[in-house]
């Protein structure tokens, strides 16, 4: 696999998006977590990446939902 951003051989994947990257390209994401809920039991199951890989274009960022929030509007 080559790396999406200078077509050098990847080492890795980013575990945001998927993209392969390269040494250079890659940076240490502290810790990741990923969530689901299910809606049928109202239980959440996550769980925690830490010294997950990322790609220099993924910005990954906290949402936050609360029963009653409308998504439409976001």
């Amino acid at each position: 696999m080559k790396c999406w951003f200078c077509d050098n051989e990847a080492r890795a994947v980013c575990a945001a998006c998927g993209r392969g990257v390269c040494y250079e390209h890659a940076n240490i994401h502290d810790s990741m977590t990923i969530a689901k809920s299910d809606t049928s039991t109202g239980y959440t199951s996550y769980y925690n990446v830490i010294n997950a890989i990322k790609c220099k274009d993924c910005r990954l960022e906290w949402v936050h939902h609360k029963p009653g929030d409308d998504f439409a509007s976001r």
